[in-house]
């Protein structure tokens, strides 16, 4: 797999899902060592220019060389399309894109009713703006 350097994922912790999947794309080379964070250790450098309301509710990417974030469903296809840049290319097309969009906002708006975290939360928590309750 060819690795995505100087890029980190903003991830939710207490979210066993984003964990997962965060934590797979380290072990797999997609990322490397430093291409994840918690969302609650995002720091006054990294604030600046991250919309941390906006990175509660989609996963944010940051490029450290260019200083910018990209959110969501765009994150994940430049992560999986660095390595693989068939399903980024597939990704991106219209129709596709629309079904990926709408299943990635159901699934991160509703990640804490879909796969509850533990009941232990820790500090700044990453909680959705709304959810199927």
């Amino acid at each position: 797999m060819k690795t995505l350097k100087h890029q980190t994922l903003v991830y939710d912790k207490d979210c066993p899902l984003c964990r997962a999947y965060t934590s797979g794309f380290v072990k797999t080379g997609m990322l490397d060592e430093n291409g994840r964070l918690p969302y609650a250790h995002l720091n006054t450098e990294n604030c600046a220019f991250v919309d941390a309301n906006r990175a509660r509710n989609e996963i944010a990417l940051i490029d450290h060389a260019s200083k910018s974030v990209t959110y969501g469903i765009d994150s994940l296809l430049k992560v999986l399309g660095h390595s693989m840049p068939l399903i980024e290319k597939v990704g991106k097309t219209k129709p596709v894109y629309a079904v990926l969009k709408r299943l990635y906002s159901f699934i991160s708006y509703n990640r804490k009713v879909i796969i509850p975290s533990a009941k232990n939360q820790t500090e700044a928590q990453c909680i959705p703006d709304f959810n199927l309750k």
